[in-house]
C-alpha cells in the first residue's frame, strides 16, 4: 500500500509540475496577438516585395508559434496609419518614417536591419549620403556650390535630400532652410539613378545620392565613377567593396578627389552615418512578446542560409553606438527634422 501511495504521489507531482510548466508558458504568452501582422512598403511591385520577405514571415511564424502575416501599403504613411489604427502590429519602414511612427503609432524599435551577408555584430548598420560632381566642374566642396546647379533626389528622401540639405545648412551656417535655394540652383531629379545621370549628362553640375547608388550606376549605366571603375586601376569586384560604404575623413575624400581624372564623377562630401531601417513593434505589447520577437530577429544572424535568403540580418546596435536604446540611435534624424523645420506629422 505504501509503495502504491508513493507511486501515486510521484505521478501527482509530475502532473502538477507539468501543469505548472504549461501554466507558466500560457502566462508568458498572455497578451500576445493571435496573428502577428507586419507592415512593409512594397515600392513598385507588391508581389516582389512580399516574396522578398516571405522567408522572414515563415521564420517568425515558426519561431514565435503564432500566425504571421505581411501586409503592404501604398505609402509609408499608409503602413503607419495601419499600425496607429491597430491593423498592424509591427513594421519596417524608412528611418524618418519610423520617427513619425514612434510619435503617432506608438512604435518601438527593437532591432535594426543590416543589409549585408557577412555578419558583423559589432557594426552599427547604416549608410552615407554623398555629394558628387563631374571632375573639372570646379566644385570641390560645399562652399563651391554657391550659384551652381544642384540636384537633390526627392523631398522625402533621407539620403537624397534631408541629410545633404542639412549638411549644406550647417556648412554655410544658414539659419533658414530657404537660404539653400538662394545659395544654389536647386532642383529635384525625382529619384537616385536620375540624380546621378543628370550630373553625368551635364544637366546639372552636382548632386546627392546614397553611397551604393554611385557604384550601381557605374555597373548598370556605364557611368564613370572615380575610385570605382577608372583612375587607370581595376575597380572593385562588387558593390560591397565600394570605398564610400565606409566612413572617410575629409582628408581622405580630398585626396581621392585630387587623383581623379577630369570627366569622371567624383565625390566631394560624405555625410555622417545614417542609421539603417529599424524593425518596430507596438510598444504596448507585453514585454514577453516584444522580447520573443527581438530574440527571434537577432537569432537570424546565426543562420547563414536565412541571412542569404533575406539578404540581411538584425542587430541591437545601441551598445556599439553608445546610445541608451535603439530609438535613441535616430535622435540625429530628429535633429535634422528640427533644423529643416519638418513637421513629421505632415509627412
Amino acid at each position: 500500500m505504501k509503495k502504491f501511495a508513493a507511486v501515486l504521489l510521484s505521478l501527482l507531482v509530475v502532473v502538477l509540475f507539468s501543469f505548472g510548466v504549461v501554466a507558466a508558458q500560457d502566462a508568458d504568452r498572455e497578451g500576445w496577438p493571435e496573428t502577428f501582422i507586419i507592415g512593409v512598403y512594397p515600392g513598385d511591385n507588391v508581389e516582389e516585395a512580399l516574396a522578398a520577405v516571405e522567408p522572414l514571415r515563415a521564420y517568425l511564424e515558426e519561431t514565435l508559434g503564432i500566425r504571421t502575416v505581411m501586409i503592404t501599403g501604398t505609402s509609408y504613411n499608409a503602413i503607419i496609419e495601419a499600425m496607429a489604427a491597430g491593423r498592424a502590429d509591427a513594421m519596417e519602414v524608412g528611418p524618418f518614417s519610423y520617427l513619425l511612427a514612434a510619435e503617432v503609432a506608438n512604435a518601438e524599435a527593437i532591432a535594426v536591419a543590416n543589409y549585408e551577408v557577412e555578419v558583423d555584430l559589432e557594426e552599427v548598420p547604416g549608410y552615407f549620403s554623398l555629394m558628387f560632381t563631374k571632375k573639372g566642374s570646379g566644385i570641390a566642396s560645399i562652399a563651391d556650390l554657391d550659384g551652381r546647379s544642384f540636384a537633390f533626389t526627392d523631398p522625402a528622401s533621407t539620403s537624397g535630400y534631408l541629410v545633404p540639405a542639412t549638411d549644406i545648412l550647417l556648412n554655410q551656417e544658414f539659419t533658414d532652410p530657404a537660404q539653400i535655394e538662394d545659395f544654389a540652383q536647386v532642383q529635384f531629379a525625382g529619384n537616385h539613378p536620375t540624380a546621378v545621370l543628370s550630373v553625368w549628362n551635364d544637366t546639372v553640375e552636382a548632386g546627392a545620392t546614397f553611397d551604393a547608388n554611385l557604384a550601381v550606376q557605374a555597373e548598370e549605366a556605364g557611368v564613370e565613377v572615380c575610385g570605382y571603375n577608372d583612375m587607370g586601376i581595376e575597380g572593385p569586384a562588387t558593390v560591397e567593396e565600394w570605398p564610400y560604404l565606409e566612413a572617410m575623413t575629409a582628408e581622405e575624400i580630398a585626396a581621392m578627389y585630387e587623383e581623379c581624372p577630369d570627366g569622371s564623377l567624383v565625390v566631394f562630401h560624405q555625410s555622417p552615418l545614417i542609421p539603417e531601417t529599424p524593425f518596430a513593434i507596438r510598444a504596448d505589447y507585453p514585454e514577453s512578446f516584444k522580447m520573443a520577437v527581438k530574440d527571434a530577429l537577432l537569432a537570424i544572424a546565426d543562420d547563414a542560409e536565412l541571412v542569404t535568403a533575406l539578404e540581411r540580418y538584425y542587430v541591437d546596435p545601441s551598445e556599439s553606438a553608445g546610445t541608451e536604446s535603439i530609438d535613441a540611435l535616430y535622435n540625429s534624424l530628429r535633429d535634422i527634422a528640427t533644423l529643416l523645420n519638418i513637421d513629421l506629422k505632415a509627412r
